[in-house]
């Protein structure tokens, strides 16, 4: 029992991962509400975007940070950031309190961000590790899925009472003190604050972290501008209403949970291959997006591409995960996690600038050729490695 409890409080950090968009079913009360007050609604948008930027903030300053804090209490300060951060619009309405509120949010999720997919390798190693690697991904999905239907309810209160939604850190945290054992985390402070022996990123690491990091950036950025645009398709194409393209995008990112938990039996039935594999199919599934004709085809693509999107995410947090030393973990996952938040930054610019570059092939097309040329070079990559 103590064991499952363990692996609960751990896969319970992936929850809050991608919490920053949580509370986006407020923002039209929050336009509304801070228009009364002479904001405009790009200004309240920019409530929920800044705290990617600080989460960026946040993974930069890591380097910093583990000089003068534990492993363990760099977790800790973390989920205390994320649940004073995030709840105090509750008691604090107000547009600068709301903004400075949003910003600790985002220090707080990059502090735990990389801790809280490298400690399931300083915890679990072999075929256990490969597993609760896959469960972790289907953790994250499942908090994001979870905490945005927590919000709908608690609109029903007022906008405000939407970001209580982040007081579910204090639980998390509570699981971690009670039930994560110290002796792993505290034996990698050991290490960090060993300075002059500590090992330094080669060559090798450098290019290896740099490549997961574009593979992570690209395949986010594609997701995220599928999910901004497959509302869009439904309306303006009339194959359905905007009701109904919810219920897509809920199925699409759903299928993260079943990647997640398939993952384990994926990876041991094609190992190497399977992320040239996982690539091709995603760039596929973006075709049958492009070309659907009704919900029904749009479904199935959101869906298959919601799998292999998870599925690819996984194995890129896998292998960075096990690529280098324990000191160097959490620098070698802060490039990785840098690339997948520019990735979702730019979903919206990248796109509107590839369709001025071309706009007969448009964002669509010349993400299907790319997503072509990449699967093409990782299959190669694995022929010449037989």
């Amino acid at each position: 029992m103590k064991r499952i409890l363990e692996k609960i409080s751990l896969l319970a950090l992936s929850t809050m991962l991608v919490s920053t968009f949580a509370v986006s079913p407020a923002l039209p009360q929050m336009i509304s509400h801070f228009a009364k007050e002479g904001i405009s609604s790009s200004q309240v948008e920019n409530l929920i975007t800044i705290t990617s930027f600080a989460i960026m903030v946040s993974l930069l300053s890591n380097g910093l940070i583990v000089r003068f804090l534990s492993e363990r209490s760099i977790i800790i300060l973390g989920l205390f950031l994320i649940a004073i951060g995030g709840s105090m619009p509750v008691l604090f309405p107000s547009f600068t309190l709301v903004l400075f509120a949003r910003i600790l949010l985002g220090l707080g999720i990059g502090l735990i961000n990389a801790r809280a997919i490298n400690i399931i390798g300083h915890f679990f190693t072999g075929q256990e590790g490969v597993q609760m690697m896959g469960l972790r991904s289907s953790a994250e999905v499942l908090g994001s899925a979870s905490l945005t239907t927590l919000v709908g309810y608690l609109l029903g209160f007022g906008w405000q009472f939407a970001f209580a939604t982040y007081l579910f850190a204090l639980v998390i945290l509570l699981f971690f003190v009670l039930f994560v054992p110290k002796e792993n985390l505290g034996q990698e402070q050991t290490d960090t604050d060993t300075s002059f022996s500590k090992p330094k990123l080669t060559k090798h690491l450098w290019q290896t972290s740099l490549y997961l990091a574009f593979l992570a950036f690209f395949v986010i950025n594609v997701n995220t501008f599928l999910t901004m645009r497959i509302p869009q398709i439904v309306v303006t194409s009339g194959i359905g209403t905007a009701q109904e393209a919810s219920y897509v995008l809920s199925l699409m990112q759903m299928m993260g949970i079943l990647a997640g938990t398939l993952f384990s039996l994926l990876i041991g039935r094609f190992k190497h291959w399977l992320l040239g594999i996982a690539y091709t199919i995603f760039g596929l599934s973006v075709v049958g997006i492009t070309f659907a004709h009704n919900l029904w085809l749009l479904g199935l693509g959101a869906m298959i591409s919601g799998f292999f999107y998870s599925t690819i995410l996984t194995i890129i947090f896998s292998r960075a995960a096990g690529l280098a030393p324990k000191p160097l973990d959490n620098t070698v996952m802060t490039i990785v996690l840098m690339g997948c938040n520019i990735g979702g930054a730019t979903a919206a610019l990248l796109p509107n600038f590839l369709e001025k570059i071309n706009p007969s092939l448009g964002a669509f097309g010349i993400y299907t050729i790319a997503c072509g040329i990449i699967s093409a070079l990782l299959l190669v990559k694995e022929i010449k490695r037989v």
